[in-house]
């Protein structure tokens, strides 16, 4: 047994020079201190800022559409060589007939669009040249088009312009919010590290002195025995004592090595950077409102933005199958000028008139109900997503009244805690030194000590359990209640 005992002692001691063998340099942090640094450094903020920066640029391209696009279409060689049918005009009269067709067609254009939202259609200015070789011997020709203006617009059918420029900026809006409440989660993710830490941190210190008192308990019990004043027993229960402590011990500094490894991945730090954490009572004094929490959930909260853009689009559909369900009509108008000739100058030279319009109809005649299927469809998904939503409403509620009921007890929890560990430990002091005087057996002391132990692991969750309700009010309402104002971004940094 003693040989067993001198085994752990000594695992114990030479373990943790094994560990800091090349002593890293220690870095202490505060919990708002490992919340910044995540914010800064760790994976989770990266992603939230590269998941926004995707939503900006499909904000941008939505925004393009509103906007003229200027293009440059060529057709640089275009050869056609073939027998193809004809008519040719011959002795009075027109023959169709077979010829070999040999020709290299070229054309350079240039074109103005602008799409007009309220409508659904298009205006667009073009410029155009061409040249025409026939590869017959016969000189080339070119044909210019200086100027056509035209305009394209569907009748009657679905205007998609009108739903996106509903659609997109809550889309936007609900972007930024997202990676607000991205920026909460990372907080959270810094709490639980941070408590993990410090729990690991405060179960070595607990167990370092364990180990010093069940060592000095057992050295005392020794010489009591020797003198006949404990029994077999109560010696054996000592030193029991002190092999699990020495055991506990050396589990929790490897627990602690594994925990400070866990916290320097998510905060980008390298294995030469030691952590030590300092943790105090100060929070913040703070008795949340229900009314006004759950008022600013549903001011900035984006799952209140996701549940009106899921009605808009659900709109949006019914907008589009009752489109398709009737007839569509398309109304195309170009007017322009356009001329050929030998050379530029002849092509560009005293232009002609060129006008073009074109209506055409599209009526549905049988389908076998498929139109109106589709349309009865996108009616049952539009109810569908409003009793869903109606439902997610409620929920969302009820959710915000508890976490700020929960969190309204929190202070109250910690300070008992804080003093509970403060209690527990006075208790222990005062059980060990009436042990050490043989008013007491070892039974007493160790449910002093197993109390003790158990009111810092109570102490520690409990300041977890506050922040972690903190962070998830702040998460939910996107408001900072330290501040009394909505937690914000500066996006335009978020795009550097």
């Amino acid at each position: 047994m003693f040989r067993r005992r001198s085994i752990l002692i000594a695992i114990t001691l030479i373990f943790p020079l094994c560990l800091f063998s090349q002593a890293p340099s220690v870095r202490i942090l505060k919990l708002n201190d490992v919340i910044q640094l995540a914010h800064e450094n760790s994976l989770e903020a990266l992603l939230a800022k590269h998941r926004f920066r995707q939503n900006y640029w499909e904000y941008r391209a939505y925004k393009a559409n509103y906007l003229p696009s200027l293009s440059l279409n060529a057709d640089l060689v275009d050869l056609t060589r073939a027998i193809t049918k004809d008519a040719v005009y011959e002795n009075g009269q027109w023959i169709e007939k077979y010829a070999e067709t040999k020709r290299l067609n070229s054309s350079l254009s240039f074109s103005i669009n602008q799409n007009v939202p309220f409508t659904g259609g298009r205006i667009f200015v073009n410029s155009e040249l061409g040249r025409l070789d026939l590869l017959t011997g016969d000189p080339a020709s070119l044909m210019s088009t200086p100027i056509s203006i035209g305009f394209s617009q569907p009748l009657f059918s679905y205007n998609e312009f009108k739903w996106e420029k509903k659609i997109e900026p809550l889309k936007y809006e609900e972007a930024k919010k997202n990676y607000i409440e991205a920026m909460e989660n990372v907080n959270l993710r810094a709490v639980q590290y941070f408590y993990d830490l410090l729990a690991a941190q405060m179960e070595v210190t607990k167990q370092e002195y364990n180990l010093a008192n069940n060592d000095t308990l057992y050295k005392i019990a020794q010489g009591r025995y020797e003198l006949g004043m404990i029994d077999k027993g109560e010696l054996l229960q000592m030193e029991i004592n002190q092999l699990t402590s020495a055991d506990a011990l050396t589990k929790s500094r490897l627990n602690l090595e594994v925990k400070k490894s866990n916290i320097r991945t998510f905060l980008g730090f390298n294995d030469k950077i030691d952590l030590e954490l300092s943790a105090t009572m100060d929070i913040p004094n703070l008795e949340i409102d229900v009314d006004q929490a759950m008022q600013h959930a549903r001011e900035n909260n984006p799952q209140m933005l996701s549940m009106e853009r899921q009605i808009l689009q659900a709109e949006q559909g019914i907008a589009r199958a009752r489109a398709n369900a009737r007839f569509n009509a398309d109304l195309f108008a170009a007017y322009g000028l356009t001329q050929r000739g030998k050379d530029l100058r002849e092509a560009y030279l005293n232009p002609q008139q060129s006008q073009r319009l074109t209506i055409g109809v599209k009526v549905p005649i049988l389908d076998w109900g498929r139109r109106k299927g589709m349309l009865r469809m996108a009616e049952s998904s539009r109810d569908v997503v409003e009793l869903s939503v109606e439902q997610q409403k409620i929920d969302f509620d009820q959710n915000i009244y508890l976490q700020v009921m929960q969190f309204n007890m929190q202070d109250d929890q910690l300070i008992l805690a804080e003093k509970r560990k403060s209690l527990s430990q006075i208790r222990y002091d005062i059980t060990k030194q009436k042990f050490m005087i043989g008013s007491l057996d070892v039974l007493k002391l160790n449910d002093a000590l197993q109390s003790k132990d158990e009111t810092i692991n109570s102490y520690v969750l409990a300041m977890r359990t506050y922040w972690n309700y903190y962070y998830n009010i702040r998460k939910t309402t996107l408001w900072d209640f330290e501040k009394d104002q909505p937690l914000e971004e500066d996006f335009n940094t978020l795009l550097d």
